[in-house]
């Protein structure tokens, strides 16, 4: 999609790791200063010394940089489990980088972690027999640890992989504007309170919101994902053909030709701006973002503020809506290989990872899942030397609360046409109405050659 250089490359991770050993070594019986050896031809009646056995190793495939986190989380294992040893090798989370897993995966290079990022190759490689039944293990409860959003993981009612980190949507906000305006930060809003906020905050040279094309279908979505994954109805036709479709469009739409307090979709094509940029210079009082934008709010250097930045969740459709689930999910899915020789090892590092080894990975942005994570440990490196310019309290409430999180199963093919309506939608070539009904136009067709 267009405008989303800002947004980080998707989200990758670590993998893998070995069963513990158990201690080697006996001592062989000392013998006394000047005492004979054995005579030549009897056998020593002392024990030989046991061979120490070498440690087992591990390999662990991830899509982010080592220098990003992960070669700390494989240092800190390993200097906590000599008899376990993992090495991260690094694949780029793209067509390319994912076949070369894949390949790996069915060859005889060592892989025996590999974190998933995307549902459908997830799917596709459980399906091919490239990841283990993790229901074999009995001693961590993924459901109990991670929350309802990690449920979406499952295949056939099972896990095959641990998903470790939270990728929610949420939006981020001057409180300093905030505070001048005499405006709490939200804790439960929808679109019209967003559209309120945004046309109270906006002033000579600033928006009152700005997001990505991306995030227009965010409230949509949610709004249909507790019936469905695939974000159909009962009957299995396309649910977008709803009022719920059709306000989102509307308030947008409003908010860039009405009240223009965010940029017009035709202008935010034309002059690209970098949404993540004009948010810390002060020109948006808001911004619809991920995680990843704390690549530059911690960036103080090279984008230096003064004001305070809070958190507020998704706006939904309408504030009321209490089947709501939040976009973004659970992702970073950590799965093991089960042609491994070392499968109880690779689930003893898995277990540690989660709850508490991917800390690293919270320097640069990547939210744990697990409800044991040390959320302060956590929060304390993400905003490390920049506490003081972030409201950490609502940080927590919406990174580390108990907001419903859920995963969209839409196919990329209904995404990438239905992109074309919303570009109609928001250059007014189409209404509200008609836009929720070429949704699902589109999204019913694609069902249907689906099935055939």
């Amino acid at each position: 999609m267009r405008n989303r250089k800002w947004m980080g490359a998707g989200l990758a991770a670590l993998v893998a790791v070995p069963l513990t050993l158990a201690g080697c070594g006996g001592s062989s019986d000392k013998q006394g200063e000047g005492s004979a050896s054995p005579a030549a031809g009897t056998a020593s009646t002392a024990p030989s010394a046991a061979a120490k056995k070498d440690p087992v190793k591990l390999t662990m495939w991830g899509g982010v940089p080592p220098e990003n986190g992960p070669q700390a989380v494989v240092d800190n294992w390993n200097k906590q489990n000599p008899d376990i040893q993992v090495e991260y090798v690094r694949f780029v989370n793209d067509d390319a980088g994912n076949l070369k897993l894949d390949t790996a995966l069915i060859s005889s290079q060592p892989v025996d972690m590999y974190m998933n990022y995307d549902f459908s190759l997830y799917e596709k490689r459980i399906k091919a027999g490239n990841a283990l039944d993790l229901s074999k293990f009995t001693d961590y409860n993924v459901d109990e640890k991670m929350g309802t959003g990690a449920s979406l993981w499952k295949v056939d009612g099972k896990y095959y992989g641990v998903p470790t980190q939270k990728g929610l949507s949420f939006v981020w906000l001057n409180k300093d504007m905030l505070d001048a305006k005499g405006l709490p930060v939200p804790t439960d809003w929808g679109l019209d309170e967003f559209r309120d906020y945004a046309n109270k905050l906006k002033g000579d040279k600033v928006w009152g919101a700005a997001q990505s094309d991306y995030y227009f279908n965010v409230p949509i979505n949610g709004s249909f994902l507790k019936q469905s994954l695939t974000l159909t109805k009962p009957d299995g036709t396309s649910a977008f053909d709803s009022p719920l479709t059709v306000k989102t469009l509307q308030v947008y739409s409003d908010m860039m030709f009405k009240d223009k307090s965010i940029m017009p979709h035709t202008e935010q094509i034309t002059s690209k701006p970098a949404l993540d940029q004009m948010f810390v210079k002060g020109e948006a009082a808001m911004l619809f973002s991920t995680n990843q934008i704390f690549r530059t709010t911690n960036n103080i250097k090279d984008y230096p503020r003064t004001f305070k930045v809070a958190a507020a969740p998704a706006p939904k459709v309408n504030k009321d809506q209490t089947d709501y689930i939040n976009a973004g999910g659970l992702g970073d899915v950590l799965s093991i290989n089960p042609r491994t020789k070392n499968a109880e090892a690779a689930w003893k590092f898995i277990k540690w990872y989660s709850d508490k080894g991917m800390l690293p990975m919270a320097a640069g942005g990547r939210v744990p899942s697990s409800k044991d994570f040390p959320v302060d440990e956590a929060v304390s490196l993400m905003f490390k030397g920049v506490e003081s310019t972030y409201d950490l309290d609502s940080i927590k409430r919406v990174m580390f609360g108990s907001l419903p999180l859920g995963l969209s199963r839409l196919d990329k093919k209904t995404g990438s046409e239905q992109q074309v309506v919303f570009d109609k939608v928001f250059t007014q070539k189409l209404t509200p109405e008609e836009g929720a009904k070429e949704l699902a136009r589109i999204h019913n067709q694609n069902l249907k050659t689906a099935q055939k």
